[in-house]
């Protein structure tokens, strides 16, 4: 099997799941992406995204912390990261929806030398 295809098996076990990044952050896996160079885990902290190399490793966290340890990860996220209409305690769904809509689309246009080879998934898991 070639690299791209172990890191897109990797990434459909591990998607919407928070892990620990090689530079010891926690924050959310959401997509797979490539340059002219290499490949890249891209995760989300809430507010941005960062391109951290597949030669690096991700650590998973569900599945390793205590069941209700992880959902208070997920808790936390519903009320705080930008990509979630539960952000701000929800009081406007309709104008909170347009904003979440087009802060990921923001978020995701990449430069022509960039792209995802992946789904991008904001479900949290």
């Amino acid at each position: 099997m070639d690299n791209k295809t172990l890191i897109l098996k990797e990434f459909e076990k591990l998607k919407g799941q928070f892990v620990i990044t090689q530079s010891w952050s926690i924050e959310r896996l959401i997509a797979i992406g490539e340059d002219e160079w290499d490949y890249y885990y891209v995760t989300f902290d809430g507010r941005k995204l960062t391109w951290n190399t597949c030669v690096g490793r991700l650590i998973p966290l569900k599945g390793y912390l205590r069941n209700k340890d992880y959902k208070e990860f997920i808790r936390l996220a519903k009320i705080n990261h930008h990509d979630q209409v539960t952000v701000f305690g929800n009081t406007e769904p309709e104008k909170l929806k347009e904003f979440c809509d087009k802060y990921k689309k923001d978020l995701t246009t990449l430069e022509e030398t960039s792209k995802f080879i992946s789904e991008i998934c904001w479900e949290l898991n």
